[in-house]
């Protein structure tokens, strides 16, 4: 195909421009992830190192060539919210699909979070596009910090009024920690008032889920995703669970259309064919299996390092060096050594710390020899 000439789009004066966006948007910083070449490793973001097995793929596609490509699909995903009701015990008008959960953020924040009468409460540390889209919405905010081990302690939460709205995760990512089911009961109880919103993307990694709280508090919603657990990071397909009011309203801000036939087709499968299941039951298994075995081997091998190896409830670690140059060293050498992890280092509360996914045994074990290797 002939080389065509780039057009060159014309630049509107910046100081006119600018008027259009809200100051917060113009200084919160984009998402950004390290993208460097030679990796063999890669344990930056909380992916399944094990994909679908060939024979559901080729099922996915077979589904796939059936579609009408030329239709739209089904506007807002019926069976796909009647997949996960199947599979969550829960009814359909309580659950709102979306392209990844990622999106339902930016839905709650913008159909509740704007003109709340309290305020809004934001776990720190934690997912920190919770904070980054509060700022691009100018939705001010205050945040509930983590204590020194990264653990929630509800004596640091600041004060509820009613009408207020707390945004936590559980497990916690990235310090892999989970607010205790009792503790949540505490504060829903306490504050009827208030919405709490628990962002439980890793909660099969976990022993206390908390659906069944959403049969006794009106004032809990639950954020999800298929990335983890199903390995259908690729397939981009998440859910929040709440009232039906909540979801009715909500869902309103969640445009028509957004799941694409591909999701769909790979919804299906994940929702009726018994291979799926057995597929995601491993990963789980196995991420259990690895995440305390690589655990007490990086304990091991960080003894006297000045390195600490934080326990985890999910499919990845935290590890926090004491001094944050050792910490940049140790990451650029892991980077050297073809092997991926997330620096965080830059985040509040977070200096000296990187985050590591688990992966298969193999990519586990070149991650601590690495890591021993710097000594």
């Amino acid at each position: 195909m002939d080389s065509k000439k780039i057009l060159s789009v014309k630049a509107p004066d910046s100081s006119w421009l600018s008027q259009y966006f809200t100051q917060s948007l113009l200084d919160a910083r984009p998402y950004k992830l390290d993208a460097p070449q030679g990796i063999k490793i890669k344990l930056d973001q909380n992916e399944s190192p094990w994909d679908w097995p060939v024979a559901l793929k080729e099922k996915v596609a077979k589904r796939l060539v059936e579609k009408e490509w030329n239709r739209y699909p089904d506007a807002m995903a019926g069976d796909v919210s009647k997949g996960l009701s199947d599979y969550l015990g829960i009814s359909p008008d309580c659950i709102l699909t979306s392209s990844g959960s990622n999106h339902l953020i930016t839905v709650i924040l913008e159909g509740l979070a704007k003109q709340l009468p309290g305020k809004l409460v934001i776990t720190r540390p934690s997912f920190p596009l919770f904070e980054s889209h509060a700022q691009y919405l100018a939705i001010p905010y205050e945040t509930w910090d983590l204590n020194a081990n990264f653990q929630y302690d509800l004596d640091r939460l600041p004060a509820l009024p009613d009408g207020s709205m707390v945004i936590f995760a559980s497990p916690n990512n990235p310090t892999g920690n989970s607010l205790p089911k009792k503790d949540l009961v505490t504060l829903l109880k306490a504050h009827p008032k208030v919405l709490f919103l628990a962002d439980e993307a890793y909660y099969e990694f976990d022993d206390e889920p908390y659906t069944e709280l959403l049969s006794e508090y009106g004032n809990l919603m639950l954020l999800r995703t298929l990335s983890k657990t199903m390995g259908a990071a690729g397939v981009r397909l998440g859910y929040l669970l709440a009232s039906p009011e909540l979801i009715k309203n909500l869902g309103k801000l969640r445009v028509p259309f957004l799941l694409n036939h591909f999701t769909l087709a790979a919804a299906e499968a994940i929702f009726q064919d018994r291979e799926m299941r057995d597929f995601m039951n491993r990963n789980v298994a196995n991420a259990r299996a690895e995440r305390e075995r690589m655990f007490k081997s990086l304990v091991d091998v960080t003894r006297g390092q000045g390195v600490e190896v934080f326990n985890s409830k999910a499919n990845f670690l935290l590890l926090r060096w004491k001094d944050d140059e050792k910490c940049q060293k140790a990451y650029q050498s892991f980077m050297a050594a073809g092997i991926q992890v997330r620096n965080i280092s830059a985040g509040p509360g977070l200096k000296g710390c990187l985050r590591v996914t688990i992966g298969t045994q193999t990519e586990n074990d070149a991650f601590v020899d690495a890591v021993k290797a710097i000594g």
